[in-house]
């Protein structure tokens, strides 16, 4: 075998798996997608168990999209951002419960407000989450644009 054929099919073959990667990415934020069209996220805890995939899977198909789409796709950019953003507050089944079970309000100084110390310490957790989130994207390339 020449060498020039050599790294022709050594080239085809990684652009067959590249070409894949992108499909497996691209599947995966799009069930992503259909899961965040059905909940309204927000910073009370969404239960793990809903996403199509894991988070780390998720986090890595965000990221090869974002890494490998051209400039002209500010949008979809954002969208693939506000997405990343969003997956911190999905959190352990057993967390969403306790922070379902929450009543929406509890007076100041109450045994109630008392006892939900721990809800409230995931709700900031979620919300560290999602800072730490943005400062990757910064760190990323930019693309936080999460308004």
């Amino acid at each position: 075998m020449r060498i020039i054929d050599y790294y022709w099919h050594l080239s085809r073959d990684c652009l067959g798996k590249l070409l894949f990667m992108f499909a497996l990415a691209t599947k995966v934020v799009t069930d992503y997608g259909k899961v965040l069209a059905q909940v309204q996220p927000g910073l009370h805890g969404l239960p793990e168990s809903l996403l199509p995939h894991s988070k780390v899977q998720i986090r890595t198909a965000i990221f090869t999209l974002l890494e490998n789409l051209e400039p002209e796709h500010t949008a979809l950019k954002e969208s693939l951002a506000r997405g990343y953003v969003y997956l911190a507050q999905f959190v352990p089944d057993a967390d969403a419960a306790a922070l379902a079970a929450l009543p929406s309000s509890a007076a100041p100084g109450t045994d109630l407000a008392n006892s939900s110390e721990p809800a409230m310490r995931l709700m900031n957790r979620i919300k560290l989450d999602m800072e730490r989130a943005l400062e990757e994207l910064h760190a990323f390339g930019g693309y936080a644009s999460t308004n």
